[in-house]
């Protein structure tokens, strides 16, 4: 995909867990493996398991441990 700026953007594969974090969300009674053979169960997940991911990565623990609420 590129951007009017003509760069090329890449989204990043979640990880396993990410993707488990979204399947559990979904509340599914498909298994995982099979919800990605799926073309449009995959871009659910992998969407779902993308915003985890972000949300994720804004947990700073170090001000979590000293208690540094901004």
């Amino acid at each position: 995909m590129s951007t009017a700026t003509g760069f090329d953007v890449v989204r990043a594969d979640p990880d396993r867990a990410a993707l488990e974090i979204a399947h559990r969300a979904l509340q599914s009674s498909i298994p995982l493996d099979e919800m990605l053979k799926t073309r449009c169960y995959e871009l659910i997940l992998k969407l779902l398991a993308r915003r985890h991911m972000q949300r994720r990565t804004r947990v700073d623990v170090k001000k979590l441990q000293a208690n540094d609420h901004d």
